[in-house]
């Protein structure tokens, strides 16, 4: 009777400590006295606050794969979470960090993201002024940079479709778009070049005869290459790493459609339909320096 007297009048200090206790109606979380000067408590304690009491750490499981990109989302919802908790406390103020390999992937994702926009800029201004140069035109680097960017585009709609419809995939990886904008401009490029060159060369030709001469003498060249090259972003499909394989998709659909149906047809009709402007501005001296060989013939 003793023992369940004690235990009796234990159990009735605890409801009204329990009862008193402010931070119960506030976070609906109690811990009693005892709990916090107990020896095991205090140990535990050690893994998570430091010496000086100034930092803890939370550990967080999440229910998603930790590379994926609904995991890497969440890592925003934990910021947005902690920031309305802590408003009003004397926390607000306090430095928060995430880490971990989701976290390390989400600011990864961030840092692509803003190379992503700086490569395009510097890549296609780049790109611009040298086919200014080579091509001496304002015109033809213009549509040739659109029908770039039109290729780059659908292949990446093509890819998205292809893994999120069918796969069944979250999304396309964060490094996916970055490196095949660099790779799918960088090849499409070359072959445009290859192309357009030889149209420069044979400006003194009508325009209609000048491209078809020139898509006959390169048209063989950048089919070939698009198809080895095709084959060597083939061989990366059974690496079975999922970025590698979305970046082989976004590749290998990038240069066919741009070597199979943007280049051979799209541009032609650009060229045919633009006529002597694509050598804008400099169709003048193009045509001033025709007179003046009309005049010395005569």
């Amino acid at each position: 009777m003793g023992k369940i007297e004690a235990g009796l009048y234990d159990a009735g200090s605890y409801l009204n400590d329990l009862s008193d206790e402010t931070s119960l109606q506030q976070s609906g979380v109690y811990i009693p006295d005892e709990l916090l000067a107990g020896r095991d408590y205090q140990n535990a304690l050690d893994r998570y606050i430091s010496k000086d009491g100034k930092m803890v750490v939370f550990q967080i499981t999440l229910n998603q794969n930790p590379y994926s990109n609904a995991a890497m989302g969440s890592v925003d919802d934990i910021q947005k979470a902690v920031k309305s908790s802590t408003k009003g406390t004397k926390l607000e103020n306090a430095h928060v960090g995430i880490g971990g390999v989701t976290s390390m992937n989400h600011d990864l994702q961030e840092m692509s993201k803003a190379d992503y926009a700086r490569t395009v800029t510097f890549m296609m201004a780049g790109i611009a002024v040298v086919l200014m140069i080579f091509l001496r035109s304002l015109i033809m680097p213009l549509y040739l940079l659109a029908s770039l960017l039109l290729a780059y585009y659908t292949s990446v709609a093509l890819t998205g479709f292809v893994f999120v419809d069918i796969a069944g995939y979250s999304g396309i990886s964060w490094a996916v778009p970055f490196f095949g904008f660099v790779i799918l401009i960088a090849l499409g490029i070359d072959y445009s070049i290859f192309l357009m060159e030889r149209f420069n060369e044979n400006r003194s030709l009508p325009v209609t005869e000048a491209i078809l001469l020139a898509m006959k003498n390169m048209g063989t060249v950048i089919i070939s290459a698009a198809i080895i090259l095709s084959g060597t972003f083939a061989a990366m499909m059974p690496s079975g790493v999922l970025s590698l394989l979305q970046i082989a998709v976004l590749t290998l659909s990038g240069l066919l459609l741009y070597a199979f149906v943007i280049l051979p047809l799209l541009i032609p009709v650009i060229v045919k339909t633009l006529g002597n402007a694509n050598w804008w501005p400099f169709i003048l001296n193009k045509t001033g320096q025709q007179a003046g060989t009309r005049r010395e013939q005569i």
